[in-house]
């Protein structure tokens, strides 16, 4: 009957710990949800409050009122312009100008590549802008006047200087304007080989006038005003080293070649000549 009895007491020893852990439990988060409404208020106005100082010392401050606006760029954008796309005023303050807005503004502008954004202290903004470039002429339908593409396949508006570049054509788009961005898989062959002559150094032996890219597979160049050459869709770097080296070798065996297929993966590389 003891040990009955010690058994009973222990269970209710037990059962009070239970309620005394919950009794606490619920104390402690009584505790910190009350501690979140007070101290929430507060940091908040510590925030405000030191936005204010600061805004007062800088964006407020007429020390750092702006007084000389410099811009640059690389290309045919004069200053002028681009302080007429940025729309900021000689007299505004220095911090109220966000860099992220600015280069928004500047980045709708076609010809805008990147921008450079700099504050001088107390009063001098600097801003440098580099230019896209063209690199080909692109046909976006076969009735349509062409526009210009740089490297990144983004349209530009023609220029007469940009008329005396490579053409790319065989496109089917139901429109195009300047601004937008060109990710065709052949097109984006034609400019991978138009940067790797450069990036190589053989434009004095591969000079490209035109390309076709209505076919899925491959690319149809015409190199060097006279020969017809295909290129598959990868490896543009490889592809055109091999064909300076077909284009030397007839060279050499006194031949002018009409046609070359470098979309054979083999050593052997499919040539006609005239």
């Amino acid at each position: 009957m003891v040990a009955k009895r010690r058994k009973k007491s222990r269970g209710k020893i037990h059962y009070s710990k239970n309620r005394s852990s919950k009794k606490v439990a619920i104390r402690r988060s009584l505790i910190v949800v009350l501690f979140v409404a007070v101290a929430l208020p507060i940091l908040f106005g510590i925030y405000k409050g030191l936005a204010y100082t600061g805004s007062f010392f800088f964006s407020r401050n007429p020390y750092f009122e702006l007084r000389q606006l410099k811009i640059s760029s690389d290309g045919r954008l004069s200053p002028s312009q681009l302080r007429e796309y940025t729309g900021i005023q000689i007299g505004e303050n220095l911090f109220s100008i966000s860099p992220d807005d600015l280069r928004g503004k500047l980045k709708q502008v076609p010809l805008i590549e990147s921008i450079g954004i700099q504050r001088k202290l107390p009063n001098t903004l600097v801003i440098n802008v580099r230019e896209r470039v063209a690199v080909a002429q692109i046909r976006w339908n076969s009735r349509s006047r062409p526009f210009l593409v740089d490297r990144h396949g983004v349209v530009l508006p023609v220029t007469r200087s940009g008329q005396s570049l490579p053409i790319i054509e065989g496109l089917k788009l139901d429109q195009l304007k300047p601004g937008d961005r060109i990710e065709k898989p052949g097109v984006s062959q034609c400019l991978e080989l138009l940067a790797s002559v450069d990036q190589l150094g053989l434009g004095s032996q591969v000079s490209f006038s035109g390309f076709d890219v209505r076919y899925p597979d491959f690319v149809t160049a015409t190199v060097n005003g006279e020969t017809t050459v295909r290129f598959p869709q990868h490896s543009a770097r490889e592809k055109l080293i091999r064909l300076v080296r077909v284009l030397q070798l007839a060279k050499e065996q006194g031949h002018r070649v009409k046609t070359i297929d470098l979309t054979p993966d083999g050593r052997n590389v499919p040539v006609t000549y005239y």
